[in-house]
């Protein structure tokens, strides 16, 4: 999105005084309220722009000519074509149903002004320039004061306020977010300066009383007019197809698309309903408003307790989820990966010299250990790929008792799993032990540095009991990428044309003795390895879907849904949308080319999940599953064997190809 030609409007600087920089969240809580705020803040910048004119008793339609901003000009519109003879009030009232649209329009403004920065997972905060400056780019004659700074001097320090500056203290003062700017003592001492402000300006005062009337008692608010959920049979969902070959996200599209974007499954998870949300329109509500009305912690709590732990990145939501990820984001980076790839080779070589010549390989387990001992040496310092086989199955188990509740809990107690809960133990005093100060000397820091020096800074916010969690989720994310190399490699191999030209790739980058480096590894020297993974995650994406709680009633795509139920998002289901993919059942990695950029439309493609939980370390995970599939496509010659094999998938916890994909080594052209 261009930058905009115009002022820097009153939504926008609304929008930036409830911004937590801290959090990287919008602090508001949604609803009517907030609603009434953000459509009377539309209305105060049409006035300000002598297009309405407004008193207690009515609004008037000054000059119906388009400001040219599509923020305003909707709303202006309307009114230009309305025969009604209302007050703010009405108008208000009426527009309230915009509000999300009006945030995100908002939000994607202020990124393309360069005041605000978007980071992965839907998070914002000011940008550099702003923070450094305390000033707006706009396009005002007037470089614009920082609106929290203006703010606080017209409440704190009794500056006199210009009207747009009343406008925003009435409409901060109406939706309470002067608590979000001031502590508690000095909001009570400052409260009269806040009100008498509030009452200076006309436009402020009309809008703020049509706003605080609109809270009270609607005048033109009916109740929204939402559509039973449907509710397909227990026979309908099980009995389809691609759930019986594993396939989930081309089975809940067929979902989708015949019951629609929102349905009740016929099933309930550790005893609360069921809710799956799908489809690209819903994918793209959840990036944009996810975060205001569901919630993690519910269904993670139990997996927690498992570890022992309490607080952890996938189970914590808000400020401390923001923290969490800064902490973290260097570790989980593709800059740090890249500067460790020599390291990386060298890995990914030592295993696959252990690949004979008329070998044959159990595709998932292999790959699942090749890719965790890479990852557990360059994240945690030591080899964990003993630990594969126990750590693996004392998951699976905690996640199918304690989160999907499809096994009673005693079935975690069992003698197999509280060995395998022994190992576990062992894991973290491992890596625990290779990260004294002694043993890292002259070492690149990796994730468990980070994770232990979070630990030392702030014992409260990650304290000793919860350090196993994260080292184990690593591990366990290391298995589910081999299970993703799994399918991209079999994807190649039934592919010979581009298994060709991934492997002309590689002889570039790897051939004649040459060692390649991070900066090797762009867009033009593996593009066809990237589009081949793309493609792979597609069809076969990992994990497919993510759960989720309401903790704020919500409405999505016309249908309401309680708090407490539970999210079934269904990410991946547009993966199969024939409407976003042409011939969504064919291997295709041209779909990702400039030209057709599927993948590109909005809530089309999500292997790594969506909003604040978007997978940490997705740009990690590309550059890594390249290298490996680089590597592979370098040194051996692989076959499916049986070579009339047909994917077929393990679908629980998360989908793996299933134990009959095998590949034989046919050949070694470039021996190791």
């Amino acid at each position: 999105m261009s930058a905009p030609d115009h002022p820097i409007r009153i939504a926008e600087e609304l929008v930036l005084l409830l911004l937590d920089e801290r959090s990287g969240y919008l602090e508001m809580v949604p609803g009517w309220d907030f609603s009434c705020v953000m459509a009377g803040a539309v209305l105060a910048d049409l006035a300000l722009e002598r297009r309405i004119e407004t008193d207690l008793e009515r609004l008037y339609l000054v000059d119906p000519e388009p400001t040219g901003d599509e923020l305003l000009d909707p709303v202006l519109r309307e009114i230009t074509e309305s025969d009604e003879e209302s007050d703010a009030q009405f108008w208000i009232e009426r527009n309230t149903r915009h509000a999300d649209e009006i945030v995100a329009a908002t939000l994607d403004r202020l990124v393309a002004r360069n005041i605000l920065t978007h980071e992965t997972g839907g998070f914002w905060g000011l940008s550099r320039a702003v923070s450094r400056s305390g000033t707006y780019p706009t396009s005002d004659v007037e470089t614009r004061r920082e609106s929290r700074a203006r703010i606080l001097s017209v409440i704190l320090q009794d500056e006199i306020p210009d009207p747009r500056d009343a406008i925003l203290v009435a409409l901060m003062h109406t939706c309470g977010g002067f608590h979000l700017l001031l502590d508690e003592e000095d909001y009570e001492e400052r409260l009269d300066r806040i009100e008498l402000v509030a009452r200076l300006d006309l436009i402020g005062r009309t809008v703020a009383t049509a706003v605080k009337d609109s809270t009270a008692k609607p005048k033109t608010r009916r109740a929204v007019q939402t559509k039973p959920i449907p509710r397909p049979g227990m026979l309908d969902v099980l009995l389809r197809r691609d759930f019986l070959s594993g396939n989930i996200p081309k089975a809940m599209y067929g979902i989708c698309r015949k019951h629609g974007p929102v349905v009740r499954m016929p099933f309930r998870i550790r005893g609360a309903p069921v809710v799956a949300l799908m489809g690209p329109d819903v994918n793209h509500w959840i990036n944009r408003h996810g975060r205001f009305y569901l919630r993690s912690k519910d269904y993670i709590a139990g997996l927690e307790a498992v570890f022992g732990a309490s607080r952890t990145l996938p189970g914590m939501d808000g400020a401390e989820h923001y923290r969490m990820r800064k902490e973290l984001h260097a570790a989980y980076s593709r800059a740090t990966l890249a500067q460790r790839l020599p390291e990386l080779i060298h890995d990914c070589r030592k295993s696959l010299s252990g690949w004979k010549q008329g070998d044959v390989l159990r595709a998932t387990e292999r790959f699942q250990k090749h890719v965790s001992s890479q990852i557990s040496r360059i994240a945690m310092g030591v080899d964990c790929s003993d630990y594969v086989d126990e750590l693996l199955a004392f998951e699976h188990r905690a996640l199918v008792t304690r989160v999907q509740g499809a096994l009673p809990d005693f079935m975690l107690s069992t003698p197999r799993m509280k060995r395998y809960g022994k190992r576990v133990r062992e894991l973290q005093e491992a890596i625990t032990a290779a990260h004294t100060a002694a043993q890292r000397r002259g070492k690149p820091r990796d994730l468990a540095d980070a994770i232990l020096d979070l630990h030392k800074r702030d014992p409260q916010f990650l304290p000793e009991t919860d350090l196993t969690f994260p080292f184990v989720a690593s591990m366990v994310a290391s298995i589910y990428l081999g299970s993703g190399l799994a399918f991209a490699v079999y994807n190649m191999i039934r592919n010979p044309d581009v298994y060709a030209r991934v492997r002309d790739e590689a002889e570039s980058l790897f051939g004649n003795g040459r060692e390649p480096g991070g900066r090797d590894f762009n867009h033009e020297t593996v593009d066809v390895t990237v589009r081949l993974c793309m493609e792979s995650a597609r069809m076969y994406p990992v994990i497919p879907w993510q759960l989720r709680t309401v903790m704020n009633e919500c409405i999505v795509r016309g249908y309401e849904i309680p708090p407490k139920t539970m999210v079934l998002i269904c990410q991946t289901a547009p993966h199969y949308a024939g409407d976003l993919y042409r011939d969504p059942l064919k291997f295709d990695i041209d779909r990702y080319l400039p030209g057709r950029a599927e993948h590109l439309q909005p809530g089309a493609y999500a292997p790594y999940g969506l909003g604040t939980h978007m997978c940490l370390g997705h740009r990690w995970v590309e550059l890594q599953m390249a290298v490996n599939v680089l590597l592979i496509a370098h040194h051996l010659q692989l076959e499916v064997t049986p070579g009339n094999y047909r994917m077929r998938i393990n679908p629980f916890p998360t989908l793996s190809p299933n134990r009959k994909l095998r590949f034989r080594v046919a050949r070694i052209p470039n021996p190791l």
